[in-house]
């Protein structure tokens, strides 16, 4: 039984994340420690502006983290099944055999840098759970341990890949 692990990309969407999760990180830092607009200093009753700025800073930060506790998750694929595990809080484990799957479609996804392959699992015309060529380095070794069946090559435009992954939208094979 041969498992295989990810290995992040860290030239890609692994690397890009860490440094903006560091540098949002650091600007919020930076803002509530050394600024005039410092925690300590401010009257967050009466003044309306400073707290728009922290609200600001904070929600971009938890959503550069939220992005990279699902996306960057470790992957353990074996004949089985496929584990994923989250990068941030790693006792967070979620386990799928290969039957929990109807099939697997293989997806362009696009972004500003090009297109980037991505696995999509498959569940009831529902995305359940992908992995992508833009985290990982042995993207393929990975995609080769799949025991789902696949199906061919789909192509989805930037709103139906989004509706699709968020759920909206039904993942049919005719």
């Amino acid at each position: 039984m041969m498992k295989i692990y990810s290995k992040y990309k860290i030239l890609g969407g692994f690397g890009l994340l860490v440094g903006l999760n560091l540098l949002i990180g650091f600007c919020a830092f930076k803002l509530m420690t050394a600024s005039n607009l410092s925690y300590d200093k401010v009257d967050f009753i009466n003044e309306q502006k400073v707290v728009i700025v922290y609200s600001i800073i904070i929600g971009i930060f938890l959503l550069f983290l939220t992005l990279f506790a699902t996306q960057c998750r470790y992957i353990i694929a074996d004949n089985d099944g496929i584990l994923f595990v989250n990068p941030i809080i790693p006792f967070f484990r979620t386990h799928k055999l290969w039957t929990d799957f109807d099939f697997y479609i293989v997806v362009d996804e696009n972004s500003r840098g090009g297109s980037h392959e991505a696995v999509w699992l498959i569940k009831n015309e529902k995305v359940r759970c992908r992995f992508s060529s833009f985290y990982y380095t042995n993207y393929d070794k990975l995609k080769e341990q799949i025991r789902t069946e696949g199906k061919r090559k789909r192509y989805y435009g930037p709103f139906a890949q989004l509706f699709g992954l968020l759920g909206f939208m039904r993942i049919k094979i005719e």
